[in-house]
């Protein structure tokens, strides 16, 4: 994820309804998919504003929230200070440093996987800060191609949930089920909306 993608892009990041309209689809698809408790310590991925993360705070006992992009997080860092949120950790570190060994109960993450170059360094990274048995929910595109950003350069252009499945299996995860999940509208070059599919993954640590 490019600092330089995002930076001109954060603060007005939250005004656009179709990136709200995701966040919550995505956070209640979340919930559907893991059993909160008042002890469940997660993980953010690619955290961006905090449209997801800042609305399952409220369900866990700690919330690492974790990007590259400094834009961002200084949005975030500002809601969090606005809204006097005491039980999110937000930091820009390798997930090495940000997080500590085998901590995580649950990682979720939206849309921020086809920004990431190296995809086995980041499961295999990934993996070392979640507990035996930690759940791992991935929301991102189907596989596109590659009009979805445009002129802007991007590692993936989404992806074939079998593939991303597989190459999670050679690091250590086990996959439990994939399944399409609504769509993202977005206005082509020609002014007209463009839909492209999505899909949600579910994995666990072996």
């Amino acid at each position: 994820m490019s600092d330089d993608m995002f930076g001109e892009a954060a603060t007005t990041w939250d005004d656009n309804p179709e990136r709200v309209r995701m966040a919550e689809e995505f956070s209640r698809e979340v919930e559907k998919l893991f059993a909160f408790t008042p002890e469940t310590v997660a993980m953010d991925f690619g955290c961006g504003t905090g449209l997801i993360g800042l609305r399952l705070a409220p369900r866990v006992k700690k919330l690492y929230m974790v990007d590259s992009s400094q834009a961002m997080l200084a949005v975030l860092r500002s809601k969090l200070d606005s809204e006097n949120i005491a039980n999110v950790v937000v930091s820009s570190a390798p997930l090495g440093k940000a997080v500590e060994k085998t901590s995580l109960d649950l990682v979720f993450s939206s849309m921020a996987l086809h920004h990431v170059d190296d995809l086995p360094k980041l499961f295999t990274d990934m993996h070392a800060v979640m507990k035996p048995g930690a759940a791992l929910i991935i929301g991102e595109l189907l596989a596109e191609d590659g009009s979805f950003h445009g002129d802007k350069a991007v590692p993936h252009h989404g992806f074939v949930p079998e593939e991303l499945a597989a190459l999670m299996e050679e690091r250590g995860f086990e996959v439990l089920h994939h399944h399409a999940h609504g769509m993202v509208n977005k206005p082509g070059p020609d002014g007209g909306l463009r839909q492209f599919g999505k899909f949600v993954l579910k994995a666990c640590t072996r």
